[in-house]
């Protein structure tokens, strides 16, 4: 596990997905804003395997 930034964006979405399958209106609507935003924050923090995060050309 090189992200752990990912790992947990990742998690917060299965939460909001299974958050979502409930019968109860509050922890449906957050399940469904945990949906929403767990891969928009994954895909903000997501990078490729050979960058180190620097601003110094590989």
């Amino acid at each position: 596990m090189k992200s752990w930034k990912t790992t947990l964006f990742g998690a917060i979405t299965a939460c909001g997905m299974g958050l979502s399958q409930t019968d109860d209106a509050i922890l449906k609507t957050i399940g469904q804003i945990l949906a929403i935003l767990g891969p928009v924050l994954m895909g903000f923090f997501a990078k490729d395997s050979t960058v180190t995060g620097g601003t110094v050309v590989q």
